[in-house]
């Protein structure tokens, strides 16, 4: 009993292991049907380019407030958020140490125009007393000593007149910054707009403002009415935006609106990012909004697309249909169409730089098998490209399924897919192609 049951065992296994072969081995049968796909009328098109980016919302113009002088905070009247105009007072600093400086100046100069007044009383003498000697030396009654110690003092007397005179310039330029410093005490708004931030509380001392430090931005005072996002645009993408260009911006905050705008300024300059394995060089692109809401505020985030081209009324094929194939293939398929045999001579190069070079085309429907038909491309959109070639209006275009495109072969027999109970009938055959 146990032999008859090892020898069904072994015929099972055998069995397995014989349908498992044929099955790897089993190829289907090729239609002479042809490939299921779809079709549709080669006609024109609107075509639009778009370049998407990120970006946010900032004032066009914005002061950030710096101080040229150091002090303690007296008064800071306004408040983030307060809408002011120009002119008002935005903050105090103390200003006693710089009231005093002034007036010392003030004292030194007072102080000056009276040595200045001295110097000139002794230089009017000096000058009498070298005249009185110089006439008494023509007589003979003076001595040629005499004479020389008398110029001597009124050299000396007209260079105290002008040292004088210098010290009191030196007081009025030191007066002048001192005037200037005690000014820079109180902050005035320079423009119509709204404190956007401010970064200080009465009772804290500021620095002196210097360049690229944010610490010392006192406040920023923003222009809200004037609007636009600085977008980031990719390198591969900068180099077809320009200025005067149409865009639409998409606010985070506000899912629900599209806001129009216009690209006012494309930087030169790139910037470098490495947040990824690769570094990424993106550009800052400026977008004015048409009518910003008040409900803006700077910072927030948006996107961007930004309408690099568009024309109307020109033949366009669905982005799926397009496919690639080398320039080897493309003119054997030609030269088979033809009737025609290819010499060694006319054979395109399969070795050179040239033959990496794809030729781009589509799949033209003509009596029930795929003819291949290359095109140059021009504007893209998002679901069409703009093409020239021999294609007419009207003419059966193949768009799918994208599968089927990426393997079809000129002159593959086709076949029209067919929809059964609304649902797209499957089938599994292949086509015959030209290996």
């Amino acid at each position: 009993m146990a032999r008859i049951n090892r020898k069904f065992l072994l015929i099972g296994i055998a069995v397995i292991v014989l349908v498992g072969l044929v099955a790897l081995n089993f190829k289907p049968k090729k239609s002479s049907r042809g490939v299921q796909i779809r079709v549709e009328d080669v006609k024109a098109h609107k075509i639009e380019s778009w370049v998407r980016a990120p970006g946010k919302i900032q004032p066009v113009s914005k002061i950030q407030v710096s101080s040229n002088v150091m002090g303690r905070i007296e008064e800071v009247p306004v408040q983030e958020g307060q809408r002011v105009r120009k002119g008002d007072l935005l903050l105090r600093l103390d200003d006693e140490r710089y009231r005093s400086l002034v007036e010392q100046l003030r004292a030194q100069i007072q102080s000056g125009k009276a040595q200045e007044a001295l110097a000139q009383a002794e230089l009017r003498e000096a000058q009498q007393n070298l005249s009185r000697i110089e006439k008494l030396s023509e007589r003979g009654l003076a001595s040629e000593q005499e004479l020389t110690s008398a110029r001597t003092m009124a050299d000396v007397a007209g260079a105290r007149l002008r040292a004088a005179g210098e010290d009191i310039q030196r007081a009025k330029a030191a007066l002048a910054q001192g005037e200037k410093d005690l000014r820079e005490t109180i902050f005035l708004a320079a423009m119509d707009g709204v404190v956007t931030s401010l970064n200080v509380e009465v009772g804290e001392n500021v620095i002196t403002g210097t360049m690229n430090n944010p610490g010392t931005v006192i406040l920023t005072l923003s222009d809200l009415s004037a609007m636009e996002v600085l977008a980031e645009v990719d390198e591969t993408d900068v180099v077809i935006v320009r200025p005067g260009q149409q865009a639409r911006v998409f606010v985070d905050a506000l899912p629900d609106s599209t806001l129009e705008g216009e690209v006012t300024r494309v930087g030169q300059s790139g910037r470098g990012s490495t947040g990824s394995a690769q570094e990424a060089t993106s550009f800052e692109v400026a977008v004015l909004l048409s009518a910003p809401p008040e409900v803006l505020r700077p910072g927030m985030n948006a996107d961007v697309e930004i309408m690099t081209g568009s024309v109307d009324s020109v033949l366009a094929v669905p982005l799926q249909a397009l496919t690639a194939r080398p320039p080897a293939v493309c003119e054997r398929w030609k030269a088979k169409r033809e009737g025609r045999k290819l010499t060694k001579e006319s054979m395109p190069d399969t070795t050179g730089p040239a033959a990496r070079n794809l030729t781009e085309g589509v799949f033209l429907l003509e009596d029930g098998k795929a003819r291949f038909v290359p095109v140059s491309l021009g504007l893209r959109g998002e679901t069409h490209v703009e093409i020239s070639g021999e294609l007419a209006a009207g003419q059966k275009l193949i768009v799918g399924p994208y599968k089927t495109i990426r393997t079809l072969s000129d002159q593959d027999r086709v076949r029209l897919e067919k929809k059964k109970g609304g649902a797209k009938k499957k089938e599994t055959e292949t086509s015959e192609r030209e290996p």
